[in-house]
C-alpha cells in the first residue's frame, strides 16, 4: 500500500499544491470583493431596490430613522430604517412613477411630479403644466412659464418668487441650517457671474454677489455651494472646450465671506484616489457642505477597485475635506463592482447611494458606525459568483505565462533534441550526467530571463506574500527543489528515464509558477 502510494506521488504533491494555490488565489479574490472602503468604514448595506436609476431624497425621520423612496412595479414603494438600521416599515402606494417622476416626501404626505404636472398622493392635480420640480426637504420650488415659485407641501398653496430664464441663466436651490438659499449663476466666455439669495417667508434677500473669471478656453458646466454663517464655499467644475479628443475636465474652489464681494483666488482641486496611486477622475454628483467648520464634499468618481476582473476601476462615492488653500483629503466611502451614483448625506456618519444595474438598481448605505451595522451586512450570493468569476478569469489569463517562459525551456528540449539525434546510444544507456544538465540549462536560463517571466505587473498587483525583497528568487528555488525531489523520486520508484525527467521538472517548475505568479501577469 505505501509503495502504491509512493508511485502516485509525482501527481499527488503537485496536485496539492496546485489545488492550495487556486483556493490561496480564491480567498485572496473573496478578500477584495468584500473589502470595504476603508478601514473605518463600513462595507454597504442593501435597503432595497428601485427601477429608476436616480435615489430621491432620503428622509430622516424625529427618531433618528430613514425613508428611502423607491419605484416598484412601477408604484412608489417606501422602506424605513431605524436608527440601528433594521427595517421597520414598507408601503406601496397606488402612484403611477417612471423614469421621469419625482417625489416630494414628508412624513405621511407625498406630492409627485410626472414631468407635466404636479399631483397630491391621492392624484389630484395641483399644478399643471410645470416645467422643473425642485423637491427640498421641507418645501417644494417649482418652475413654470419663466417663473420660480414656492409651494407649500401642507396647504398646496404658491408664491411667486422671482422671474428665471434657464436658457440665460442656472439655478441651485439649497435647504439646511441657515435656510432655503438659491445660487444663481451665467456664463460667458470671460467669467461667471454669481447670487445668492436668501428666501424668508417668500420673499428675496441678496447676500452675495461676485464675478468669477474662468480661463479662455474653458466652460463651467455645473456650480456647487456651500454656505455655513458668513462662510461661502464655491465648487466650479469646468470643461476644456474642444471639438475632437477626449473630454477634460476641471474643478475649482473658492471660498469667501458673503459680507466680502470681491473676487476671491480660485484653487484647482486634485483628488488623490486613496485605493490607488492616480488622481480620481469624472467627478459627479457633488454634494457640498460644511461638516465641523470644513468644506467637505460627497461626490461620484471614478477610481481604483479590486472588486472585479480585468477592469481596475470603476465609479464609487468619495469624500474629499477641502483646507483654504485647496488641498484635499480624499476618503473612499463605497466600494463596489457596480457604478454608484446618486449619494446623500444621512448624518454625520452615513451615507446613501444608488448601485446601478441592468435590471434593478439597488439602494444602499454605509456607515463609520461600524458595530451597529456589520451585524446586518450578509455574504451574498453575489459576492461569491464575483470572486469566483474574478479567480476563473485570472486563471484563464495566468496561461499566458508558458509564452513568457518559452525562452526557460527552450534551451532543455533543444539539448534533448540534440542528444536523440547525435548521442542516441548515449540516451539508451541514461547516463545521470544528462539529467542534470538539463536541468542546469533550465536553472541557467530561469536566472538569466527571469524578469521575462516575472514582469512589472507581478510587483504592482500581486498580494504582499508574492512580492517581497527577493520573493521571484525564493519561488524559484522552493519550487526547483519541490520539482527536483520528485524528479529524483521518480527514477527510484517509477523507473523514469532522464529526458522524461528532465521534462517533468521543467512541467512542474513552470506549472507551480504559473497558478502562483501567472493571475497577476496581465
Amino acid at each position: 500500500m505505501k509503495k502504491k502510494f509512493s508511485i502516485h506521488l509525482y501527481w499527488i504533491i503537485p496536485g496539492a499544491i496546485v489545488i492550495f494555490g487556486l483556493l490561496l488565489l480564491f480567498y485572496q479574490n473573496f478578500s477584495n470583493v468584500t473589502e470595504p472602503p476603508a478601514s473605518d468604514w463600513s462595507r454597504a448595506l442593501l435597503v432595497g431596490k428601485t427601477e429608476i436609476n436616480k435615489l430621491p431624497p432620503v428622509k430622516v425621520t424625529e427618531d433618528g430613522g430613514f425613508v428611502f423612496t423607491r419605484f416598484e412595479d412601477g408604484k412608489l414603494a417606501t422602506t424605513t430604517l431605524g436608527k440601528d438600521f433594521n427595517v421597520k416599515d414598507q408601503k406601496t402606494y397606488d402612484i403611477p412613477v417612471d423614469k421621469w417622476t419625482q417625489i416630494f416626501q414628508k412624513e405621511n404626505l407625498i406630492i409627485y411630479f410626472d414631468f407635466k404636472n404636479i399631483y397630491d398622493q391621492d392624484k389630484n392635480m395641483i399644478v399643471s403644466g410645470v416645467e422643473k420640480f425642485y423637491p427640498l426637504e421641507t418645501t417644494i420650488f417649482y418652475l413654470k412659464d419663466n417663473i420660480l415659485y414656492q409651494l407649500a407641501p401642507d396647504n398646496k398653496e404658491s408664491v411667486k418668487i422671482l422671474e428665471v430664464d434657464l436658457k440665460k441663466q442656472d439655478i441651485v436651490l439649497q435647504e439646511n441650517e441657515d435656510g432655503l438659499n438659491i445660487l444663481m449663476y451665467s456664463t460667458n466666455p470671460s467669467g461667471v457671474d454669481v447670487t445668492l439669495e436668501q428666501v424668508i417667508n417668500g420673499k428675496m434677500n441678496t447676500i452675495y454677489q461676485s464675478r468669477i473669471k474662468i480661463e479662455p478656453g474653458k466652460v463651467v458646466n455645473d456650480i456647487s455651494y456651500a454656505l455655513n454663517g458668513e462662510n461661502l464655499a464655491l465648487l466650479l467644475q469646468e470643461e476644456l472646450e474642444q471639438s475632437q479628443g477626449k473630454p477634460q475636465f476641471f474643478n475649482y474652489f473658492m471660498e469667501t465671506s458673503v459680507t466680502n464681494q470681491d473676487p476671491q483666488p480660485l484653487y484647482e482641486l486634485t483628488f488623490d484616489d486613496p485605493a490607488g496611486n492616480n488622481s480620481l477622475t469624472e467627478v459627479t454628483d457633488v454634494v457640498f457642505k460644511y461638516s465641523d467648520g470644513k468644506p467637505t464634499l460627497l461626490f461620484q468618481a471614478n477610481g481604483k477597485t479590486e472588486t472585479q476582473y480585468n477592469d481596475s476601476t470603476t465609479f464609487n462615492i468619495y469624500t474629499a475635506e477641502i483646507t483654504e488653500s485647496g488641498a484635499t483629503k480624499t476618503e473612499r466611502r463605497s466600494n463596489t463592482p457596480a457604478i454608484s451614483t446618486s449619494p446623500q448625506w444621512l448624518n454625520e456618519e452615513t451615507i446613501a447611494w444608488l448601485d446601478l444595474d441592468a435590471e434593478a438598481h439597488e439602494i444602499k448605505i454605509a456607515t463609520s458606525d461600524i458595530a451597529k451595522v456589520s451585524q446586518l451586512i450578509e455574504i451574498t450570493q453575489e459576492d461569491w459568483l464575483n470572486a469566483l468569476g474574478k479567480t476563473l478569469g485570472m486563471i484563464t489569463s495566468s496561461f499566458f505565462a508558458l509564452a513568457l517562459a518559452i525562452i526557460w525551456f527552450l534551451w532543455p528540449i533543444i539539448f534533448i533534441v540534440i542528444m536523440y539525434f547525435f548521442k542516441n546510444r548515449t540516451i539508451d544507456r541514461d547516463p545521470t550526467w544528462i539529467f542534470y544538465t538539463g536541468i542546469g540549462l533550465y536553472a541557467l536560463a530561469a536566472v538569466i530571463w527571469k524578469n521575462q517571466f516575472f514582469v512589472d505587473n507581478i510587483y504592482i498587483t500581486a498580494p504582499n506574500y508574492l512580492t517581497f525583497t527577493g520573493s521571484s528568487y525564493f519561488y524559484m528555488i522552493l519550487f526547483g527543489i519541490i520539482a527536483f525531489w520528485l524528479a529524483i523520486h521518480t527514477k527510484r520508484t517509477n523507473d523514469w528515464s532522464g529526458t522524461l525527467r528532465i521534462m517533468y521538472f521543467v512541467g512542474i517548475h513552470i506549472l507551480l509558477l504559473t497558478i502562483f505568479f501567472g493571475p497577476y501577469i496581465i
